[in-house]
């Protein structure tokens, strides 16, 4: 069994996209061979205060000790035939333990599923910020050996820097997050998503509201304490892992409204791959990721005006043979592209050939005879 030492920022079962790419990937990894060791740069006593506003001499204290366990672990030489950082081995300073791994002489395989390069403020860390060194992206691009991206466009961007790039979705398990067995009879839209995220939703209360005056669709949001949609009557469902899929079932149309925030076109959104895993046509911003998932009209409608929000959404909420007709090629759509079955043979092939192109360039040359 081949091994991977896994450099990740937080500690496992705590961060939604760390999650979902490298410790997912890891459960599936050992079916082709490899078997996956965790570094997270987080310990749980960070994690208890990182995420909430002040205790700032506990998070430096914390965020010292931390690093310093990160360089230990590098030093260490951990036993690997390959490296996977998952957006950065160090939650603050510039490149210096990437660097430190790169020394180890292994391959590097760097896995990106954000726009990192650009600045960000944390809203509970503002100090935070300066010790992120976004630009630090850039040398991680640049010293290692593969580069997978999250969407195009960022796999674009990382491809100035370094010829090998390979983009992987993020994916589920489309057996898992599936439609109800029996059709469902009445229309009913769906939102999920987060207290910080709630402005995206808010931004197309207008055509919601007058939607709901004039046919009464229900509208559902999973996942927030409470909803401030003005003029929309909302039924909040709060998130939980074991709920969120018979909540999203119960739903007919899913929402991915998006502002004009830097980072948005930048981003993967995995709501509308869940949508359209449990057979929910998608209404979602002409944005991001969105405009490499849903084509237009076939599998979910792409908008842009509150116009365009309010017909696309009438359309789906009162035309059963279009709505059936959607939903089954929003279903496809997931199972053919954004499955485990569609998507794990890609990721372990790029681990296996990044090892053979190691290996291969370390072979001593040939001479002729």
């Amino acid at each position: 069994m081949k091994r991977i030492a896994a450099f990740v920022p937080n500690i496992l079962g705590t961060s939604p996209g760390q999650r979902i790419r490298i410790e997912t990937w890891a459960q599936h990894l050992q079916d082709f061979g490899w078997a996956v060791d965790f570094y997270p740069f987080e310990d749980h006593s960070l994690n208890e205060v990182f995420y909430t506003s002040g205790h700032t001499l506990k998070k430096a204290s914390r965020l010292a000790s931390c690093y310093m366990r990160q360089m230990r672990s590098i030093l260490d030489k951990p036993s690997c035939d390959l490296i996977l950082i998952y957006r950065e081995a160090s939650l603050i300073g510039p490149a210096i333990l990437e660097r430190l791994a790169r020394r180890l002489q292994v391959p590097i395989i760097y896995d990106i599923d954000d726009p990192l390069f650009l600045p960000y403020h944390s809203p509970t860390n503002g100090w935070f910020s300066l010790l992120k060194f976004s630009r630090k992206t850039h040398t991680l691009f640049s010293i290692s050996d593969h580069i997978v991206s999250i969407n195009r466009i960022i796999g674009d961007y990382a491809a100035k820097y370094n010829p090998y790039v390979t983009v992987v979705p993020n994916f589920l398990d489309t057996q898992y997050f599936c439609p109800l067995e029996k059709p469902k009879q009445e229309p009913r839209i769906g939102w999920i998503g987060s207290l910080s995220t709630m402005p995206n939703l808010a931004s197309i209360a207008q055509p919601i509201s007058q939607l709901q005056r004039e046919t009464g669709v229900p509208v559902r949001i999973i996942g927030v304490g409470q909803a401030n949609l003005p003029g929309v009557n909302v039924e909040v469902k709060q998130w939980s892992a074991a709920t969120e899929v018979a909540d999203l079932q119960e739903c007919t149309v899913g929402l991915v409204p998006l502002n004009d925030l830097n980072w948005n076109p930048w981003k993967f959104f995995l709501k509308t791959v869940q949508y359209m895993a449990v057979g929910l046509p998608v209404v979602a911003r002409r944005m991001g990721s969105n405009c490499e998932i849903i084509e237009d009209g076939v599998n979910g409608f792409l908008v842009e005006t509150e116009r365009e929000w309010y017909d696309r959404l009438r359309l789906l909420t009162t035309d059963a043979e279009l709505h059936l007709r959607m939903s089954k090629e929003a279903r496809k759509t997931a199972v053919e592209k954004f499955s485990i079955q569609a998507q794990m043979p890609r990721v372990a092939e790029i681990f296996d050939q990044v090892m053979q192109r190691s290996n291969s360039a370390k072979l001593p040359m040939q001479h002729e005879v």
